[in-house]
């Protein structure tokens, strides 16, 4: 048998992966463990005081094992101390697994005692502790000392006082018994414990004793999880995409094509890897300044108002009580709190199903978060699916998002339900258009609270933001942006037994000649439909393919009105490929993987179609200007008003507003040659929504978070952006640009702000 030294020590257990933001910097990490190692001098001697004076009173004097200690265990049997020194302690945390008899359990005792001998001529004393203080588990998601500081003081470990060391000492007995937010009267007499060792050490004195042993816990506890720093959103999608990543197996040989050396797969929690993102870190926190700001300045409010006049708030008047039931009964079931009574999470430290067990604790059933599994050694009552809607109505005590923090409030969990279906949502997507890397990426407004993306999860109807690709399908077959045609309104034969359905413009006005210059910027849906009719839905749904949408979509006459629910992600790559001479981009997020030594494992090559000719993309950027400057998105160019807070933007910009039936959803994707980026604003439920389009449009809802996230990026003299105008392809004809001053100049309090 051979015994592992201290060189492979060093190497083994979880090392986290490091997000990293495109500059280099800390995004975030994945990792089983929460550990952030310290060194011995960022610990405060309190701490090592109280373990030596609990754990090893002579760990200044051996050498790895206490003689001494070892015949007083066997004489005593254990009841006047353990005979296991601090470097044996150590040594046993390196053996992960569970010993499956006692007879394996005696020879990896002989490992510990051959391995703590090896620690101790290798390392120094300090050194020794710093190990065990950074390896120990003081459970609750607080690994190693500089964890556990945070999470049950909130402080760090150079700060820890003499009482909250001994608290976290006395839990180095049993951290599952002795734990704080469960047992305090236990925790608290084994601080006394942990005390007295000290004054019987001459740590400190009888006065000091009997003042600290009379102090509270002084929890100030403070769970660590993933919601916390910055882009949670996309890191919980990135972390999709690196587990799927690395299950990928090669079809000829079965092997992952991803492996270690071993042939085993990465592992994104302990493989110390590095992630080398796309994001910008300043983009990133502009984006998420943008979203906050018009939602809780100004939005929120609004919709607030709007909601207070409706009899079954917040859900629309059209809504029946039977389906408004279905919808609370199915966001029930999707709660945290009726996931926890159906034992798949834990109350305690939010551990999934597979950590969890149901068994018989004080006389009934109980769910059970395993400590031998790293859970948190919870018992919480098993309640039958029956007795689970009752609760729901029971007031309790509860914290609640707002706009203005958290709030402490009693209220049953169904009305807290209801409330939170009364707050839009938001996402933000931005890309460079000319390489396909993701610059910000903002899938909500609070993922600790509302932890469903609406970047690239939530498939919303896309509404007006559609019509470019019929007006660049019309295009590209031919038609110019100076074509006119009367704006009257355009029928579609239905199948037999279907009435014709002929869509109406919003402002229902007709009469008269257009161009499509100024029907696009207008967003008038009677041209939108003649072009529908002319080359009818397939070429459409094509040409959308060849631009990224991946999203089921049906050729039918109503696609020209945007009815399909596309992504945001998938909305914004396509207009892209406007900005990139029609040609598209798969979105990059990252593009490069290194393994913990810093050798790159795999990097990421651009994926790209040649969606639309250069010419056609060209056209269309400038009929999309158009919308900016004389159409739908003017109030961008506004400089005076409640509007100069987001806009008062003059560089030249394309772009288009979007806003679907009963205002459910409101879109703006705004295209600089450089920087594209798409909004979408609306509630969870298409059900609650606003009564008027006047605030229900996209140029209400998503194009203020556009302005206030391009000021915000132009303001900074560190990032590298255009704010000039889109290049003209070599040899393009621009007369057909050119329509002879057809096209209208709308002052702002005519200008048509409807989709």
């Amino acid at each position: 048998m051979t015994f592992p030294g201290p060189p492979i020590w060093r190497t083994r257990g979880a090392t986290a992966t490091a997000i990293l933001f495109s500059d280099g910097s800390l995004m975030g990490q994945y990792y089983r463990e929460n550990r952030i190692p310290v060194k011995y001098d960022r610990i405060s001697p309190h701490v090592v005081r109280a373990l030596i004076a609990t754990e090893d009173e002579r760990f200044l004097d051996h050498s790895g094992i206490d003689l001494r200690g070892t015949l007083r265990a066997a004489v005593y049997m254990g009841s006047k101390g353990g005979a296991s020194t601090i470097t044996q302690q150590l040594a046993k945390m390196l053996f992960t697994e569970k010993p499956a008899s006692s007879l394996e359990r005696v020879f990896q005792k002989l490992q510990e005692w051959i391995i703590a001998v090896r620690l101790e001529r290798q390392y120094t004393k300090e050194e020794i502790i710093a190990m065990y203080l950074n390896r120990f588990d003081w459970i609750n998601q607080a690994v190693g000392i500089q964890s556990a500081a945070h999470v049950y003081f909130n402080t760090s470990p150079d700060s820890l006082r003499i009482e909250e060391a001994a608290l976290l000492v006395g839990m180095c007995k049993n951290p599952a018994l002795f734990n704080p937010l469960r047992r305090p009267d236990t925790t608290e007499h084994r601080r006394m414990v942990v005390l007295a060792q000290m004054q019987r050490a001459d740590m400190i004195d009888r006065a000091q004793y009997d003042s600290l042993k009379a102090l509270p816990l002084g929890l100030r506890f403070q769970r660590i999880d993933h919601t916390e720093g910055p882009a949670p959103y996309f890191r919980e999608v990135l972390r999709a995409k690196l587990t799927e990543l690395f299950q990928e197996k090669d079809p000829a040989t079965g092997k992952y094509k991803l492996a270690k050396a071993d042939g085993s797969p990465y592992d994104i929690y302990t493989d110390g890897l590095s992630i080398h993102t796309t994001v910008d870190r300043r983009m990133q926190a502009y984006g998420e300044f943008a979203v906050q700001e018009h939602l809780r300045a100004e939005l929120q409010n609004d919709f607030f108002k709007d909601l207070a006049k409706k009899k079954h708030r917040p859900f629309d008047f059209r809504v029946t009580e039977a389906e408004i039931a279905s919808i609370m009964n199915t966001a029930m079931k999707r709660s945290v709190r009726y996931r926890v009574l159906v034992g798949k999470q834990c109350p305690a430290c939010e551990r999934p199903a597979q950590y969890l067990e149901e068994v018989m604790h004080e006389g009934s059933r109980h769910h059970h978060c395993r400590p031998d599994l790293g859970g948190c050694d919870t018992f919480w009552p098993v309640v039958k699916e029956k007795d689970i809607p009752p609760i729901f109505e029971k007031p309790v005590p509860m914290r609640l998002f707002s706009w203005r923090g958290e709030i402490d409030t009693v209220m049953s969990p169904m009305d807290s339900i209801r409330y939170y279906k009364s707050f839009l949502q938001s996402g933000l997507y931005s890309i460079d258009p000319r390489t396909g890397f993701v610059k910000a990426w903002v899938g909500g407004i609070d993922f600790k609270h509302f932890q469903y993306d609406h970047v690239e999860q939530a498939r919303r109807q896309v509404g007006s933001t559609f019509k470019p690709f019929i007006y660049a399908t019309a295009m590209r077959e031919g038609l110019a942006p100076c074509f006119t045609l009367p704006n009257q309104r355009v029928c579609f034969d239905m199948p037999e037994g279907q009435p014709d359905w002929c869509p109406e413009n919003s402002d229902a006005k007709y009469g008269g000649m257009i161009t499509l210059k100024q029907a696009l910027a207008g967003s008038i849906n009677t041209a939108t439909a003649w072009l529908m009719k002319q080359y009818g839905p397939l070429p459409v749904t094509v040409l959308a393919r060849h631009m990224g949408v991946k999203s089921p979509l049906d050729p039918v006459p109503s696609l020209c009105l945007g009815v399909a629910d596309l992504t945001l992600e998938e909305m914004t790559g396509a207009f892209a490929a406007f900005a990139n001479q029609g040609v598209y981009i798969e979105p990059i997020v990252f593009t490069r993987i290194e393994d913990k030594n810093g050798n790159a494992i795999y990097d990421v090559m651009p994926s790209t179609i040649e969606a639309l000719d250069e010419n056609t993309a060209y056209i269309m950027l400038d009929m999309l200007k158009g919308v900016m400057d004389r159409g739908t998105g003017m109030r961008l160019r506004m400089g005076w008003g409640n509007r100069a807070k987001y806009g008062n933007i003059k560089v030249p910009t394309a772009g288009k507003t979007g806003t679907t039936q009963n205002n459910s959803d409101g879109w703006f994707i705004g295209i600089t040659p450089d920087l594209v980026t798409g909004i979408w604003t609306g509630a969870e439920d298409r059900s609650v929504r606003f009564a008027s389009t006047d605030k229900g449009q996209g140029a209400n809802m998503a194009l203020p978070i556009y302005g206030y996230y391009m000021n915000k990026v132009y303001a900074d003299s560190s990032i590298t952006i255009s704010t000039g105008d889109f290049e003209q392809p070599t040899g393009f004809d621009a007369s057909v640009l050119d329509c002879g001053g057809k096209e209208p100049i709308f002052r702002e309090d005519e200008s048509p702000e409807w989709d």
